[in-house]
């Protein structure tokens, strides 16, 4: 028998616990039945930093300031992996308020930098140009339709479920942006 799983998140670390035994008795051991063993594991994990801004053209940070019906803005994601080991198969989605924005086609960049990079740094960053296209050869995200009013307004990045792009992984001690424009309506 096994049963009543429980996850516990502290500063990086999660312990799952899982009640076993034998014969129908939770006796906290997955060998032997007797009592003896433990049952208990600790998985440690490290956080990574995610960040999500709105910029103007020049890359100013837009801070609740003004913006006008016509204007194009991006938006940008940032994935920090400050750990030095592989961060693996990253997954988001975002979607867009087609009320407030309309994606503007095939607008998807990423760059990567050192991780910890101010946002000057990040904005110099050399910008690679992608598809909206879902999957390969070069798509680790893409926007599409996700319903009505017709209009791209799901933004997935790795290989979100219904919208598989390619893996996204990133390296240690890398940080990843990504960003798209939009026009406000």
């Amino acid at each position: 028998m096994i049963g009543n799983t429980a996850w516990t998140d502290v500063a990086g670390a999660a312990s799952n616990s899982v009640l076993g035994g034998l014969g129908g008795v939770n006796n906290g051991t997955m060998d032997g039945g007797d009592g003896t063993g433990s049952a208990q594991i600790t998985i440690t994990s490290d956080q990574l930093d995610l960040v999500k801004q709105a910029r103007d053209l020049t890359g100013t940070v837009i801070n609740g300031g003004d913006v006008s019906s016509g204007q194009e803005v991006y938006f940008v994601i940032y994935v920090d992996n400050s750990t030095l080991h592989p961060a693996v198969d990253i997954r988001i989605t975002d979607l867009l308020d087609e009320a407030e924005f309309t994606y503007v086609d095939d607008s998807i960049e990423y760059t990567t930098v050192a991780t910890g990079s101010d946002d000057a740094a990040i904005w110099a960053g050399t910008w690679n140009g992608r598809t909206d296209n879902v999957g390969g050869p070069d798509d680790q995200a893409s926007c599409t339709d996700f319903g009505a009013p017709a209009g791209k307004d799901r933004l997935t990045i790795g290989q979100v479920t219904g919208q598989a792009n390619l893996q996204l992984d990133i390296a240690g001690s890398t940080l990843w942006a990504l960003r798209i424009r939009v026009t406000i309506k």
